[in-house]
């Protein structure tokens, strides 16, 4: 089965709650007599003839334009909270599309149409991969059913009298991809980097996803645990046949602390973007 066959399989199979990824047509009014006079952009989104989500995201935007700053880490903020909110692609794009034409006149600069899609995107998956314990395209373990997996390990040592940190770690895989890399470019190498993983830790190792851009596998210390992750190493740069560039990744061994509270807090520090 191809990659892409196995990805529509797989998202056949949608949450009764959803992100609204793929939307309705969007109705967005926007007033350039509010904007001017400082009040909030006007918005909104409609479903069945009611009144949906108040765009009030828009405001950074709007306060960057009319100061003359920046305006992509206030797209990139809207992208986040639009998507956080329910808000498909399309309709944010609408949104911004009247926001620009009610304050400077035109469409909106690229570069803010961009730091808005990238920003929705990569919230929109960070949100679908909290949904079930695995990944639906790349099929590792959810940062979840990873941090399960911990608790139960540290539950098991205290029972045992064992320690955790002496008898497992985690081998953490960051990708490294050039500037202006899109988020889908960033999940086939994540697809290449779990099929890597898959090769070397065979046995009943968890492999999971942490944050957005890396993996882990949750392993036992192993006196070859090293050339394993040598191994790794070599697998990832040479993946990819069609090209002799090679695939560069960071790569290391993450130990775990004495608790699982602290365990839980060093997901928490990798999985930050």
């Amino acid at each position: 089965m191809s990659l892409f066959a196995d990805f529509r399989r797989r998202f056949d199979l949608r949450p009764s709650k959803s992100l609204n990824l793929a939307g309705s047509p969007a109705r967005i009014r926007s007033e350039a007599s509010s904007a001017r006079s400082g009040e909030q952009p006007c918005g909104w989104r409609e479903s069945h003839g009611t009144a949906g989500t108040d765009h009030s995201a828009y405001l950074a935007i709007a306060e960057a334009l009319q100061d003359g700053a920046d305006v992509v880490p206030a797209s990139d903020e809207v992208g986040r909270r639009l998507a956080a909110d329910g808000v498909s692609l399309v309709e944010a794009l609408d949104g911004l599309s009247a926001l620009y034409r009610s304050i400077a006149g035109g469409e909106p600069a690229f570069a803010a149409v961009r730091a808005l899609s990238s920003s929705w995107a990569e919230a929109s998956l960070v949100y679908l991969h909290s949904l079930s314990c695995e990944d639906p395209l790349t099929g590792l373990s959810s940062l979840a059913h990873l941090r399960s997996r911990l608790g139960e390990l540290y539950r098991e040592a205290e029972f045992r009298g064992t320690s955790v940190p002496q008898t497992h770690a985690l081998v953490v895989v960051e990708p490294l991809t050039a500037p202006g890399t899109t988020p889908f470019d960033r999940e086939l190498r994540l697809v290449d980097v779990a099929e890597c993983l898959r090769i070397v830790f065979c046995g009943g190792d968890v492999l999971g996803r942490v944050g957005s851009r890396r993996a882990a596998a949750l392993v036992g210390r192993e006196p070859n645990l090293p050339e394993q992750v040598a191994t790794v190493r070599a697998l990832i740069t040479q993946w990819r046949l069609d090209t002799d560039v090679p695939q560069l990744a960071r790569i290391w061994i993450e130990g775990l602390p004495a608790n699982e509270e602290m365990a839980g807090r060093v997901l928490d520090e990798l999985a930050r973007p």
